[in-house]
């Protein structure tokens, strides 16, 4: 299981062998050393794409000649079907290996809610949240909460984002986590069957595609 609270050292860090070493200690303790990665650079930023780890680097210039992680992506890929993988070639594109349970130490034991309508503040335990394969868009809406910000359409899909105190050692630290959720591209009497109320109604049901961590922005 990986604590979301033990990547948020890494983030700041240039790419460096001491970086690949600590990522692969975070994913995995039994690794030494994160494989090579694929290295890809856009104008505004690189990314190191760990498939064997399942998570993918992005670096962005802090200065001119200085890339600083910026961000990590843990991806969740769909199960292969049995023709697809049977039909797989040594020419298919690398895939990102599953992921562990992903687990969120919440640093506040329970969430407060302000008075309404002259009544006291109301108060209910916030248990940890773990995350496996299967956790679905409700299911982590649920723990965090709305999210401060969501979007659907594009490259990107639905997503939905949070900032969120979690322990860190003795102490606590807020980090920002971006979901984005796997559309099963269903349609017909399937998609009616899931829902009818547009896509944020379908989408709750949807397992999870990708977790972003970053540093929230500073305001």
């Amino acid at each position: 299981m990986i604590s979301l609270s033990s990547l948020v050292p890494l983030l700041g860090l240039p790419p460096s062998a001491e970086l690949s070493a600590s990522l692969a200690r975070a994913l995995s303790p039994e690794a030494k050393a994160a494989n090579i990665p694929e290295i890809k650079t856009y104008p505004d930023a690189t990314y190191h794409n760990y498939y064997a780890l399942g998570v993918s680097l992005c670096f962005r210039p802090a200065s001119p000649s200085i890339l600083v992680l910026d961000s990590i992506d843990i991806f969740n890929p769909p199960s292969p079907s049995p023709s697809s993988s049977s039909s797989t070639t040594s020419r298919s594109k690398p895939t990102y290996a599953p992921p562990p349970p992903l687990l969120l130490p919440f640093a506040d034991p329970e969430v407060v809610l302000p008075p309404r309508k002259g009544e006291g503040e109301v108060r209910y335990p916030r248990p940890d949240l773990v995350v496996v394969r299967e956790t679905t868009g409700r299911e982590v809406v649920r723990a965090l909460g709305e999210p401060s910000r969501k979007g659907a359409g594009g490259w990107v899909g639905v997503w939905l984002e949070w900032v969120v105190a979690l322990r860190m050692g003795e102490g606590r630290v807020e980090v920002g986590v971006m979901l984005e959720l796997s559309d099963p591209k269903s349609d017909g009497e399937e998609a009616k069957a899931k829902g009818v109320g547009g896509v944020w109604d379908r989408a709750a049901g949807w397992p999870w595609a990708s977790i972003k961590v970053f540093r929230p922005t500073k305001k």
